[in-house]
């Protein structure tokens, strides 16, 4: 007997907007997400807040006039042996687009749905991040200039301040998470304490570590779809060792 499978869009009508307090994979945009999300009891599918309700057309400000465009499908190309492989990357995160989009055909720019609640500006404690894709300073966590997934250069974004001394790769947002769930496992609020203690360190080093937590928080809450940023409190304890 054959199995006849409904697309996403066939069963919207099942979709339930629920909140759990644990990460899921997103069965449109098939990036992460924590918290609020739909999802339909019937075929067990998720979906971000974004990829259940998306815009036909969407605008950032940091491509001033271009006008991106919805896409439920990736774009892919054939390769060797017959296989095909994704081909656009998120122009935000540097991700490959597997799955729901937003592209500006005029311009070759893609974004995922939660990359493009990214903001251009951050302001936190006095400190303007500024989002760029050019950029001089090392990252932070990565400790370089460019970004690399092991097979090409990344361009991404990122944020970095205006007295240039704090550089974050939204590509390496991204893979602290990835990161986190391969140490710990499934990364929830009840995750215990295992990030190396501040104490003891200088009130400079203490007040650079906030800063850099603070600008991580809000990064992973637009990538995750995460507004109360609980996930991302959690996930910043555990990787904070890391800088």
């Amino acid at each position: 007997m054959s199995i006849v499978r409904r697309s996403d869009h066939d069963c919207y009508d099942h979709y339930e907007l629920k909140d759990y307090n644990k990460l899921f994979k997103c069965d449109g945009c098939k990036m992460k997400g924590f918290g609020p999300r739909y999802h339909c009891a019937p075929c067990g599918r998720e979906l971000h807040k974004e990829c259940r309700h998306p815009k036909s057309t969407i605008h950032h400000d940091y491509f001033g006039g271009s006008i991106f465009t919805f896409r439920r499908e990736p774009y892919t190309k054939l390769v060797s042996h017959n296989r095909r492989q994704f081909s656009k990357c998120c122009d935000a995160c540097g991700k490959d687009v597997c799955g729901f989009s937003y592209r500006c055909e005029e311009n070759d720019k893609d974004l995922h749905p939660c990359c493009a609640n990214l903001e251009e500006k951050l302001l936190i404690d006095n400190t303007i991040f500024n989002l760029q894709s050019d950029v001089s300073s090392k990252c932070i966590r990565c400790k370089k200039k460019k970004i690399t997934d092991g097979a090409r250069d990344v361009r991404g974004w990122s944020y970095v301040s205006a007295c240039g001394k704090y550089h974050f790769h939204v590509y390496c947002m991204a893979e602290l998470v990835h990161d986190a769930c391969m140490r710990y496992g499934e990364v929830g609020p009840g995750t215990g304490e295992l990030a190396r203690s501040s104490r003891g360190r200088g009130s400079r080093a203490q007040k650079m570590l906030q800063m850099i937590k603070s600008v991580v928080k809000i990064i992973l809450a637009a990538l995750l779809g995460d507004p109360t940023m609980l996930i991302s409190n959690v996930i910043v304890d555990l990787v904070s060792r890391s800088f």
